[in-house]
């Protein structure tokens, strides 16, 4: 697995990685640090957001954290 991207809301509540796995692009979503169980679900992540106060707007580019926890 290789992280292509990051966003994360300013605060580091949220954070939003595009993830390559052999051939395939998927999305991983974390909250307070816990890797959430939906992969690839934009809307899912969108709608979460929002319950939480956020929008997609309040979003900030992140580091790329140098990581292969969760691959599949």
């Amino acid at each position: 697995m290789k992280i292509l991207g990051a966003m994360g809301t300013p605060d580091g509540r949220w954070r939003f990685e595009v993830v390559r796995v052999r051939r395939e692009q998927q999305y991983r979503m974390f909250r307070d640090g816990e890797l959430l169980p939906y992969r690839g679900a934009m809307g899912i992540f969108e709608w979460l957001l929002g319950e939480d106060g956020y929008s997609m707007a309040d979003l900030v580019e992140m580091p790329v954290q140098d990581s292969t926890a969760g691959a599949a």
